[in-house]
């Protein structure tokens, strides 16, 4: 962090930032060219500094600097939301590897669709304040007026490849213009298609949709139903399904399930969430989808559910329990700030519990492979898939095997009797103080 007042030509005011309805605003017009960056440079977004990382929690979650950040000074405030970028430190490192690997598209006479990372923040603040206009004429509009429409265009696959990355950064999903294939986008090693002609609020509809699932959302006074949310352990996976657990930085995998290696994925940026979960607070319960988009891009219940699935159900705050997740943080790169279970000084008081409606399928998929574990070793797939029936198979098993085993033993004891019975015969021994070989057995004559 730089101390003293920066120098004009280094700091971006708040006022640039601010882009507006009309989307007349061009950062570019108050950015120095040495910040823009040459339009040969292969990686112009390779560094990013705590100034341009300050800037992104602005426009993100509507950070409220003290002096001092905004002066360039070291932050002092103790309540200056600056002072959680600590905790923020794995989501800011996944902001430097997504936008440091970004290469634009170099052709003659064209200029990169990210110049530096000002252009980013512009895009983002762009998608926040247009939530509702379609893809493709955000990105026309942007680039059009970009350094007052005499700035050459990039590539159009530059352009879209910009917007990805913004929305990667803003909502952690990663997606593309066109669609993949059906099977890829099941399996979730594919980005999600956002179409040109669909809103930034449709894509996000499109990407968490909901559904309710009475089993976990209803009471159940009786107690006749089996409480699935606290059967959905970590620990009771590991051990009864023998699941594993790797982190992923696309909430649209979170609780994905991969029968087949037996791997869970855990969406982990806590810190992250929190930020959201803090924004959105002030806004009014029942707020339209497209105003709580200005303030978040993630939905309120969205957020929430992913915290308590990760912090509550699968990770309660038992000693077992938290053993395992901070093996996690300390081997599987897990956010350190999964650990700090905070979150309610910034939640209403009827979302305390909360109902699932986001990922209950997913909660109901390992539920399901707790009752009916998936075959892992090599004798479990031999047998059958249900766990009741490979269980009473398994016991027979082992009940033919031990009788076997035993009939083999005595069968061995009684070759042996039979030989040391037969030698006796053949070798009888008389006793005359000492054991002597009888000499009146017609055998040794």
């Amino acid at each position: 962090m730089r101390s003293g007042r920066a120098a004009d030509d280094d700091i971006i005011s708040v006022e640039a930032l601010n882009i507006l309805s009309d989307g007349e605003t061009d950062l570019a017009s108050w950015m120095p060219k040495r910040m823009l960056g040459s339009p040969l440079s292969p990686f112009p977004l390779e560094h990013a500094s705590d100034r341009q990382l300050q800037k992104l929690g602005q426009i993100l979650w509507g950070w409220q600097l003290c002096g001092s950040c905004e002066a360039g000074y070291n932050c002092k405030t103790t309540d200056c939301p600056w002072q959680r970028s600590k905790r923020l430190a794995r989501f800011f490192e996944y902001y430097r590897d997504a936008t440091s690997s970004y290469v634009p598209e170099l052709l003659p006479g064209s200029h990169p669709a990210l110049r530096a990372h000002e252009d980013m923040l512009e895009i983002i603040q762009m998608l926040k304040v247009k939530p509702d206009i379609p893809r493709s004429q955000l990105t026309h509009s942007y680039f059009a007026s970009r350094g007052g429409g005499q700035v050459p265009l990039p590539p159009l696959p530059d352009q879209e490849r910009a917007f990805n990355l913004a929305v990667r950064i803003m909502a952690m999903v990663n997606c593309s213009v066109q669609p993949e294939s059906s099977g890829l986008l099941e399996s979730g090693s594919q980005p999600i298609p956002w179409c040109s002609n669909v809103s930034l609020t449709q894509f996000m509809a499109n990407a968490f949709p909901t559904t309710d699932h009475p089993s976990l959302n209803d009471t159940d006074p009786s107690g006749k139903f089996p409480d699935i949310k606290a059967a959905l352990t970590a620990k009771k996976l590991k051990k009864c399904a023998g699941l594993r657990f790797q982190p992923t930085n696309d909430l649209r995998n979170h609780l994905k399930l991969d029968r087949k290696q037996g791997v869970v994925e855990i969406y982990h940026y806590t810190a992250f969430l929190k930020e959201y979960l803090t924004v959105t607070q002030s806004a009014p319960k029942g707020m339209p989808m497209t105003d709580s988009t200005r303030l978040g891009i993630i939905p309120r219940q969205l957020v929430l559910e992913t915290l308590d699935s990760l912090q509550k159900i699968l990770f309660p705050p038992d000693p077992e329990s938290q053993s395992l997740l901070r093996s996690l943080v300390s081997k599987a790169s897990f956010d350190p700030d999964c650990l700090r279970f905070e979150s309610a000084p910034n939640r209403y008081d009827d979302e305390k519990k909360i109902a699932y409606y986001y990922f209950g399928s997913r909660l109901a998929d390992l539920y399901d492979e707790i009752e009916n574990p998936r075959p892992r070793g090599l004798v479990e797939k031999w047998l059958e898939r249900r766990s009741g029936s490979r269980y009473i198979m398994m016991a027979t098993l082992v009940g033919v095997v031990t009788a076997v085993m035993l009939g083999l033993a005595g069968l061995a004891v009684g070759i042996f009797q039979a030989w040391v019975g037969y030698q006796q015969w053949q070798h009888p021994l008389s006793y005359d103080g000492v054991w002597r070989p009888d000499a009146t057995n017609p055998h040794h004559r």
